[in-house]
Formats: C-alpha cells, sequence, structure tokens
C-alpha cells in the first residue's frame, strides 16, 4: 500500500520522474463495496454465475473503479495539498474479479500559468499478465509551491 506524503511541492517534481507504482488486487468483495458504494448494481460486476452465462471468466471489474486508482495513484503521490484538476483514461481489456493490477506513472511535463503550478503525468495499468489494461491516460495536478506562503 502507498502511503502518502506528507507534500510534493511543485519545484521537486522533473520531468521523466516515476510516480511510485500502486498495487491493488481486486477481489469480489472489494469490487462489490465499490459497487455499493457508487449505486452500481449491473450483475455482469458482482454475479458470478451471471458473468459466466454471458461467457465471461468472472465478474468484470467495474472501468470507472481502474479511473479511481489512478486518482488515489495521484493523489498518493502528490500529498494532501495537491489538486487533482484532470483525470481521463482508456481502459483497453477488461479486468476480472481475482486478478491484480498495478497503476503507474511517469511525468510529463511541468508549467506554470495563472499562478497555478502545474504537472501532467502519463498513466496506466497494468495487470499481472503484464497487459496494459488501461493506457492513453492523463492527470493534471496542481501541486503547491515553495514560494507560495501559503504552502
Amino acid at each position: 500500500m502507498n502511503q502518502p506524503r506528507e507534500n510534493r511541492y511543485y519545484e521537486e517534481v522533473h520531468v521523466g520522474d516515476d510516480v511510485p507504482p500502486l498495487h491493488k488486487h481486486l477481489s469480489l468483495p472489494r469490487m462489490m463495496a465499490y459497487g455499493a458504494a457508487t449505486w452500481d448494481f449491473i450483475r455482469i460486476h458482482y454475479d458470478t454465475p451471471y458473468a459466466l452465462s454471458m461467457g465471461l471468466s468472472a465478474p468484470v471489474v467495474d472501468g470507472q473503479m481502474l479511473g479511481a486508482y489512478l486518482a488515489q495513484l495521484i493523489q498518493d503521490w502528490a500529498g494532501p495539498k495537491a489538486f487533482l484538476c484532470k483525470l481521463s483514461f482508456q481502459n483497453r481489456r477488461m479486468v476480472f474479479a481475482g486478478d491484480s493490477i498495478i497503476c503507474q506513472g511517469t511525468v510529463k511535463s511541468t508549467f506554470e500559468t495563472q499562478g497555478r503550478h502545474l504537472v501532467e503525468c502519463n498513466l496506466w495499468v497494468e495487470n499481472h499478465k503484464g497487459e496494459k489494461v488501461v493506457e492513453f491516460a492523463t492527470a493534471l495536478v496542481n501541486l503547491p509551491s515553495r514560494k507560495d506562503k501559503n504552502s
């Protein structure tokens, strides 16, 4: 489990930096808890016999759950004073109950605009087989700056 940093400052971040990976095991109870929390009761996400009857090997992870893990990846790395401005991603393969995933990222660019200190990261998710299940993902995060008096 990633341990959130106290704070990450804009001046500490450089293009090419790695975001420490986030490892998750996608158990059926975890998937059901996510579905309950988001009021998403689509049977394919929690009902094993139903998923099997649809020709799948197990219930399918809700794609938005992978987005939530990408948000966690960035927030854990960026720290509590950061603000995730934008997150986009494309699911490329199905992820099933029982799979394990690794969320990863690198810093693509850093820039300042309108008093904000922004970092853009490229992100992706791989399953336990090493296949990219999410790619073409990006996050834009506003970090505090050591130059700011309120940071």
